[in-house]
């Protein structure tokens, strides 16, 4: 993965001030295919490395986000990638936001703490969501579709697998989810793009 991290200089050069969202994949058109890169701010990077538990902490949240949305969206396009797949913009932030949940939750011991940490979790990533982009615009509609279909998700598998503390069923869940092209995934969760 570290072949394809790029420094905020060499974003900036290919987005210029695209890299102000501080998290960036990069995909460009070569003679020979497709070259990829991926731009997550250093300070978010750095903040991770000392913080025990990033996703409930309050402090360091924002980090954990943009790090796995920037790693959830470079992963994701490879496998839809190796798999011929297309992949649209919406596709690949509902599996962000969908990842987010996933690595949040599972990041906890314990049935009892990890029920308590998908409430909070749904609470911090859907409920009090601050959006960059207004509402109006393609890309702020897209970011709200989005949000709102992880969100409907990830209460489903709050209700069917981490109430009953059926983690195996779970990972099963996600791994469907995952494999899904992105007219499913909005179809099975009940959304129109």
């Amino acid at each position: 993965m570290s072949d394809f991290v790029c420094d905020e200089a060499t974003a900036r050069e290919a987005c210029g001030d695209g890299v102000d969202r501080r998290e960036v994949l990069l995909v460009s058109e070569e003679p020979d295919g497709y070259a990829v890169g991926l731009y997550v701010d250093e300070k978010a990077v750095l903040a991770l490395q000392h913080a025990e538990d990033a996703w409930l902490d309050g402090k360091h949240f924002d980090a954990a986000c943009l790090a796995t949305e920037g790693v959830s969206h470079f992963v994701y396009l490879m496998f839809r990638a190796k798999n011929d797949e297309e992949v649209t913009q919406l596709e690949l932030e509902l599996q962000a936001e969908v990842d987010k949940y996933a690595t949040g939750l599972l990041a906890g011991n314990g049935i009892g703490a990890i029920r308590a940490r998908s409430q909070e979790l749904r609470r911090m990533l859907f409920e009090q969501v601050e959006y960059i982009d207004d509402e109006t615009t393609e890309s702020g509609r897209r970011y709200r579709l989005a949000t709102r279909l992880a969100a409907r998700f990830a209460l489903h598998l709050e209700e069917a697998y981490v109430a009953k503390g059926d983690f195996v069923a779970l990972s099963r869940a996600l791994r469907r989810f995952y494999r899904l092209g992105g007219q499913q995934k909005i179809a099975a969760l009940g959304g129109h793009s």
